[in-house]
């Protein structure tokens, strides 16, 4: 069970994704430094790719790219946040 749901998500060629929360709070996180790190995340590297693939899993429960990269709407949310929530949604 996730505290939050995505609602929707734009994800960009410079490796960053703005998320909307059913909440209507409003966040970016950016991917880079995760991307950086190689592995995985190898292919997620070409910026086209990364905002071409990313779809929104059933339920707004999260994130995810091919190669089963998947990254749940509560943990993005503490990244998008990482000193604490905005004090109003936009």
């Amino acid at each position: 069970m996730t505290l939050f749901e995505i609602a929707d998500a734009v994800a960009s060629a410079d490796h960053t994704v703005t998320i909307t929360w059913s909440d209507n709070v409003r966040g970016v996180v950016d991917f880079l430094p995760v991307i950086d790190r190689g592995g995985w995340f190898t292919p997620l590297r070409d910026g086209d790719y990364f905002a071409a693939t990313m779809t929104i899993l059933p339920g707004g429960v999260g994130l995810t790219w091919p190669e089963e990269i998947d990254y749940t709407a509560d943990f993005l949310r503490k990244i998008a946040f990482p000193n604490g929530m905005p004090a109003d949604p936009v």
